[in-house]
């Protein structure tokens, strides 16, 4: 996928396309306005590695163990989860992803998946967190 997207630059630009839109929505903005610009950093890193390229993100800013970290206490309810995959979605037609059908069906479903396992981490007790561990894994065709 990281090739069919074009690489870095293009996630970079939905990072920032998604970030900008975040900030200035009344449903999630609050969840974002206190990362600064190490969330684009982040999130770059973050598609990066998911679309299958290296591992900065789990080797320098610590993987699944990281979103779970950012994620932990928020409770984030299912409407602001939707309204996560809306503006991301949105976001990918701004950094202008590519839009094949087979591409676009494969992004909407892992960041579905995504954003469920970080509504669930969101609402997990600090035991929980604590204890269950997992990666990120790669988002496949």
């Amino acid at each position: 996928m990281y090739d069919h997207v074009g690489g870095e630059e293009p996630l970079r630009r939905l990072a920032e396309a998604f970030h900008r839109a975040a900030l200035a929505d009344p449903q999630i903005g609050r969840m974002f306005r206190y990362t600064g610009d190490a969330h684009v950093r982040h999130l770059t890193a973050y598609f990066v590695e998911v679309f299958g390229e290296g591992s900065a993100f789990t080797d320098e800013i610590g993987g699944f163990e990281h979103v779970k970290k950012m994620h932990a206490g928020l409770r984030i309810t299912d409407e602001q989860r939707e309204r996560f995959v809306e503006l991301m979605l949105d976001a990918a037609d701004e950094a202008e992803l590519p839009d094949d059908e087979l591409f676009r069906t494969r992004f909407e479903e892992q960041l579905r998946r995504a954003a469920t396992i970080t509504t669930r981490a969101s609402r997990m007790s600090q035991a929980d967190l604590d204890t269950r561990h997992g990666t990120l894994g790669r988002w496949t065709w």
